[in-house]
């Protein structure tokens, strides 16, 4: 297993770009089982998102690694908050 992969994601995290986000972050995980999300670029998030999030931790764990989210702003901030998971998710960095 190589070092953690860093993904960056930006714009819109919704269900009209869930299609093109997850793939990219599945990738870098059967590269390197790790990744290192960003996710200051987020302007909008909807449960779309939240799933993407959800299913990058799962896979990360299935391989035995792990998936951080880094740089989280308002708009995930408050997507989390919504549904509860912000103490499960917590973006590093992020109190």
């Amino acid at each position: 297993m190589s070092e953690a992969r860093a993904v960056d994601l930006d714009g819109e995290l919704t269900i009209y770009t869930a299609a093109e986000q997850c793939p990219r972050l599945l990738a870098a995980l059967e590269e390197s089982h790790t990744v290192r999300v960003g996710l200051a670029g987020v302007t909008e998030m909807d449960t779309a998102g939240l799933q993407i999030l959800l299913a990058a931790r799962r896979e990360a764990e299935r391989l035995g690694g792990t998936a951080e989210f880094h740089g989280a702003r308002e708009p995930v901030l408050d997507a989390l908050a919504i549904v509860r998971l912000d103490g499960e998710l917590r973006p590093v960095g992020n109190s």
